[in-house]
C-alpha cells in the first residue's frame, strides 16, 4: 500500500474551499497517478472520518512570466472529498 502523504499532498486553502468546508467538503491536492479508491483510503486514514463521495479534477499547466523569462506551472490534480456528517441529526 502507498503512504498517505504520497497520495494526498496538501490541502488547498482557497476562498472557494472555505465555502465548501461549511458543506462538509474538503479540497486537497493529490498525486496525478492516484485513483479514487486510493484517495478514499488515504482520506479516511488521514481525516479519521468516513468518505461519502470523491470528485477529482485535473488542472492543466499554465504559462507564467517573470520579467522577460517565460515558464510554466506544473500540471496537477485535486480532489473534492465529501465526508459523512456524523454530527447531523438523522431523519426518521
Amino acid at each position: 500500500m502507498t503512504k498517505i502523504f504520497e497520495v494526498i499532498r496538501k490541502p488547498l486553502l482557497t476562498e472557494k474551499g472555505q465555502i465548501l468546508r461549511e458543506k462538509n467538503i474538503q479540497v486537497f491536492e493529490v498525486a496525478t497517478w492516484a485513483s479514487k479508491h486510493q484517495i478514499k483510503e488515504a482520506a479516511e486514514l488521514l481525516l479519521q472520518a468516513k468518505v461519502k463521495s470523491i470528485r477529482t479534477v485535473r488542472m492543466p499547466s499554465k504559462a507564467k512570466r517573470l520579467g522577460r523569462w517565460l515558464g510554466s506551472t506544473g500540471a496537477g490534480k485535486k480532489a473534492y472529498i465529501e465526508l459523512i456528517d456524523a454530527l447531523a441529526p438523522k431523519a426518521e
